[in-house]
């Protein structure tokens, strides 16, 4: 299949964030979801097949429409129950995120008294807050309103508003999830994003391709591959990766640019190494080089290095500094890169 020749995208104007709302526009992630993370109580309750996207028509208090989340809604035994997914794309959690949740939720109850010209007795119904959260570091934001309340009389406590959200953060997912639940896509979406080599990228790719290698689901195959061509320009900070439709074009980018990529970056860690005068063999003129070389390729990709990175490169062994120079091709971020 020939590859799409798009013109390269500008992080700011489609980054990758926008590739996970194409991906929970397929109930079988939605499902997934809720059968492998949230995993209720009461799931014997929900009605699958009756899964369907629900267009509201509110905005947040800025007067921009949350176009990073996702509204479902299943029968839940006689009842609607709706599922509002708040996708975080940060490198650190929202620590207010309770208060927006309640903002969002409100205004999702107003659109539905609009839409469905509810009435006196009429009952709104449940909603499920959901956030999803890849950020490197753990959320420390409380997933209670209450909790960001000042408690100062209890008195006060029966005008305190209730409501939380689930929250999954992916960090906190095993990192064998997608192998023991080969069959929840959700698991794999979260590996993927975990990755931490090249090589594991390129496995975790052909283990999703298993899973999803039947007919029909190319609609949920094409999602996935606009998703990691997002997601790879993000991760390799290049715009010349065009939005592939199929895993397979994405899989062969890999194996040819990887390649490219890491040649490059060996070649020029070979060059500061010979300008420096490095004599190779010795294991103490191999920790250096290691070493000059991460400094140099952290530089080229994330800029001026702190302190305590440059620190922390400078305590660390030889196989650390090799484990973090294979890392820097998918890490975002210093802070990912060492974690």
């Amino acid at each position: 299949m020939a590859k799409k020749t798009v013109k390269p995208i500008a992080e700011d104007s489609m980054p990758h964030d926008t590739g996970y709302k194409l991906l929970f526009s397929h109930p079988r992630l939605v499902q997934d979801l809720i059968t492998g993370f949230v995993q209720p109580e009461w799931l014997d309750s929900i009605d699958f097949k009756t899964l369907e996207p629900v267009k509201a028509s509110f905005a947040t208090d800025d007067l921009r429409q949350r176009h990073d989340d996702c509204i479902w809604r299943m029968k839940f035994k006689d009842t609607w129950l709706y599922l509002y997914l708040l996708l975080e794309f940060q490198s650190s959690d929202d620590y207010f995120m309770a208060n927006r949740v309640m903002t969002y939720l409100g205004l999702l109850y107003q659109d539905i008294i609009r839409s469905q010209l509810l009435k006196k007795g009429d009952l709104l119904p449940p909603v499920l807050p959901i956030v999803i959260y890849n950020g490197a570091s753990n959320w420390s934001g409380p997933v209670e309103i209450a909790s960001l309340i000042n408690p100062i009389h209890p008195a006060l406590q029966a005008y305190t508003p209730q409501l939380s959200y689930f929250l999954l953060q992916e960090r906190a997912t095993p990192k064998d999830y997608s192998q023991t639940h080969p069959t929840n896509l959700v698991g794999h979406l979260i590996a993927l994003e975990q990755c931490a080599t090249s090589d594991d990228l390129q496995n975790q790719l052909q283990l999703l391709q298993q899973q999803l290698k039947a007919a029909r689901y190319q609609p949920i195959r094409r999602s996935f591959a606009i998703w990691l061509s997002r997601l790879l320009r993000v991760k390799f900070k290049t715009e010349s990766i065009p939005e592939y439709q199929e895993l397979n074009e994405v899989n062969a980018m890999l194996a040819e640019r990887l390649t490219d990529w890491t040649l490059q970056w060996k070649k020029e860690g070979e060059e500061i190494g010979e300008k420096r005068g490095e004599k190779r063999g010795e294991k103490i003129g191999q920790k250096k080089e290691a070493l000059r070389l991460l400094i140099r390729l952290s530089q080229l990709k994330y800029g001026e290095l702190p302190d305590w990175a440059v620190q922390n490169m400078e305590q660390a062994d030889l196989q650390q500094l090799e484990n973090w120079a294979e890392r820097i091709l998918t890490a975002e971020s210093l802070e990912a890169l060492m974690t």
